[in-house]
């Protein structure tokens, strides 16, 4: 038995004896045990009441708190994700969106506030964000080859999110590494890329389109979490925003 146990069975021992000599000498000195019989019984009454209370609000309120610290931790994993992978993937699928136009408004984040935050977060949400993949025919091979040596540079680090129990609290980022997976598959099953037809270019075209519009979700929400929480990282990331091409990441005023 160690120290610590010794010392839990030594400490009720001593609050045994001095709740007996307590209960004991009241009875003694005011000759009135019906009336302590009488108040243990009422504060035995209260046990259950105690045991409901921390069985369930206490516990509940501990459990939020839980919650909301993992969903922090949650929160920061998505900082690396797009520091690993998350901005290169949107600038190489930005870069050739036929329909960049519509993307227009994420250009100016450093103008946002919280209510524009949250406005764009409704107007995105659930809303396919227009999406055509304009490569030219020639050009092809070369940007599939980019798309799949940075999945594949990154296969190690999407997995191992993946492989965190704790990310299914957050489903639309896990549909997203799911996207990114799946197009990271397509692309790795397909050895020579030069042999992929319009029809087969169609089809990829969708996959990077699933992925678009729910990397573009995630980072809104990204960029509300850290203008909230951590209004210093905001400059950085309006130095490196990928949808603004006059985007530069050192200082100049």
């Amino acid at each position: 038995m160690n120290d610590h146990k010794k010392w839990k069975i030594k400490f009720s021992i001593i609050m045994v004896i001095a709740i007996i000599v307590i209960y004991g000498s009241n009875i003694l000195i005011l000759k009135d045990p019906e009336h302590v019989i009488s108040y243990i019984w009422t504060h035995l009454g209260f046990i259950p009441v105690d045991i409901l209370i921390v069985a369930f609000v206490l516990d509940e309120i501990i459990s939020k708190k839980e919650k909301e610290a993992m969903m922090e931790k949650l929160d920061m994993i998505m900082s690396t994700f797009f520091s690993e992978l998350g901005n290169d993937l949107i600038s190489q699928l930005s870069s050739i969106n036929h329909y960049k136009a519509d993307t227009k408004y994420l250009e100016s984040i450093k103008d946002w506030t919280d209510e524009d935050y949250e406005n764009i977060l409704k107007k995105i949400k659930n809303v396919d964000i227009p999406f055509k993949a304009d490569v030219a025919q020639q050009d092809r091979e070369e940007y599939l080859t980019n798309i799949r040596n940075l999945l594949i540079n990154k296969r190690e680090f999407i997995v191992g999110l993946i492989n965190n129990q704790n990310l299914l609290e957050k489903e639309e980022f896990s549909e997203l590494l799911n996207a990114i997976l799946h197009l990271d598959d397509e692309l790795e099953h397909r050895s020579d890329l030069s042999k992929v037809s319009d029809v087969d270019f169609n089809h990829l075209n969708g996959d990077m389109q699933r992925v678009y519009n729910k990397l573009i979700h995630e980072w809104v929400y990204y960029l509300k979490y850290i203008n909230k929480h951590y209004p210093y990282m905001i400059a950085l990331v309006i130095r490196t925003n990928p949808f603004d091409e006059t985007a530069d990441v050192y200082v100049k005023e």
